[in-house]
Formats: C-alpha cells, structure tokens, sequence
C-alpha cells in the first residue's frame, strides 16, 4: 500500500474482533517505534505496548472511546506525540489492524496499572485489533475549510 493511500484509507475502529495481532505486527511496531523522526533526535519518548488480556481489560476499565475489547494497548509517554502516533497507525493499517487514537483517560490510572515513574506521564493510547465491523468511509471536508495559504482565509494563488 502506498503512503498517501494508507492515510486517505485509515479510519479510527473501536470495536474489536478477539484474534490475537500476530507477532510480527509487534516486531513492525517495534521497527516503527526505532525509527521515528523525534525533535531533535532527543529520545525522550518511551512506550508501552500491552498484550496481555488482563493487563487490557484494566487499561480499558480507565478508558473512554473504546466500546470493545482491543487485542493489544500501546500508550504513548512522547514530546513527538503526533509524529510517533500517525507512524504507528499508518504501519498497522497497512498490515490489515484496525487501531484507534485515544486521549480520554484517566492517566493516574493508567500511570499506576502499568508501573511508570514519577517523571514519565501517558499521554496517548492507541488500541489495536481486527476490527469486529467495516469503518464507516471518511467525510472529508473542502480543501478551502481547512487550508490556507499565507495566511489564515487565503486561498492559493
């Protein structure tokens, strides 16, 4: 799948089939994880990827915006929260998991359930599977609601 076609086809699921992500979607995560653009190169980004079942069951408990069961749990602990979560989102559409964005939680909870420092605060999670329905198809609004040029209201020349 080209670049342009996954992002124009990727559609945010939460509703979950229970089919195990095979293991090589992980080590694809992981190839993601190494290799995305950080500002600066400053690794300050950490993640933690939840496969365990009941180790999901008490992440999703604290998480509003996912109405089934996801396989898997990513969360984002990042200064490059928008770059590292469109890469991994891209890389596992492209490999057929349906996954979905989600900043509505309860981060002292998830703090806690999954053992972060002090320091380290989650500041997204994605939830991963196959999704249990077809994603309804993107309303796209005009080019003109959502782009400017040079200015905000100016249309290109």
């Amino acid at each position: 799948m080209e670049a342009l076609e996954a992002i124009k086809t990727r559609r945010s699921v939460r509703s979950f089939k229970q089919v195990a992500i095979p293991e090589k979607i992980f080590a694809i995560i992981e190839e993601v994880i190494m290799h995305c653009p950080s500002g600066g190169n400053s690794p300050e980004s950490h993640f933690v990827i939840i496969r365990e079942q009941e180790q999901v069951r008490k992440v999703k408990r604290f998480v509003q915006g996912v109405s089934g069961m996801p396989t898997a749990i990513i969360v984002l602990c990042t200064n490059n929260l928008g770059i590292a979560a469109s890469y991994i989102m891209l890389a596992t559409h492209t490999n057929g998991v349906a996954n979905c964005p989600v900043r509505s939680f309860y981060q002292a909870a998830i703090k806690k359930i999954i053992g972060l420092p002090e320091e380290i605060e989650p500041e997204l999670l994605i939830s991963l599977g196959y999704a249990d329905h077809t994603p309804r198809p993107n309303n796209v609004k005009s080019l003109t609601e959502v782009i400017s040029y040079e200015q905000y209201g100016k249309r290109r020349a």
